[in-house]
């Protein structure tokens, strides 16, 4: 009897098993081409993003490398330049000395104005840097010079180069 009792619940059991997948059959299939289709379109678009990741990366390299190749052109005045405001509070540099701090080779490209009681100047720099919590000025310096003593120009002269704000990038020797 006990087994028979087992039989029947088993077949009970199966029954009402079949019968709900038969209930939600459809709409799994529905869910699942729908998935797919999210599938599908969700790696057209990774592929997409992947391809444009590439293209920034590259675009950032050759934006380095440029920079990391650009000197100082004493004679050039015709193509555009990149100017930096470096701030002396105390008054105690002069244009030739600023011109030599920062690796300029003709000063008459530096321009400079007293504002409420400091010294303000106008410098040639190679660029600007957004910097980041992983970046140092060792590896801003082999990024951008070839020496990488030069990696002191950069807090010289950026007053307060912390994370999260644009640095300017001063020529090096």
């Amino acid at each position: 009897m006990k087994q028979a009792i087992n039989i029947i619940a088993f077949l009970a059991f199966s029954g009402f098993i079949t019968y709900l997948y038969l209930q939600n059959k459809e709409e799994w299939e529905t869910k699942y081409s729908n998935s797919s289709s999210k599938l599908d379109s969700l790696e057209n678009l990774s592929a997409t993003l992947s391809e444009k990741l590439a293209k920034i990366e590259e675009d950032n390299f050759e934006r380095d490398r440029a920079m990391y190749e650009y000197r100082f052109d004493p004679f050039d005045s015709d193509n555009f330049r990149i100017y930096g405001l470096y701030r002396d509070v105390e008054k105690r540099y002069s244009v030739l000395d600023v011109a030599l701090k920062f690796n300029i080779t003709n000063s008459k490209a530096i321009k400079w104005n007293d504002v409420m009681g400091e010294r303000w100047f106008i410098v040639p720099v190679k660029g600007m840097h957004y910097l980041t919590e992983e970046d140092t000025y060792t590896n801003l310096a082999a990024r951008y010079y070839e020496e990488p003593s030069d990696s002191v120009l950069i807090p010289r002269f950026n007053l307060d180069p912390s994370p999260g704000k644009f640095v300017f990038i001063p020529f090096g020797k």
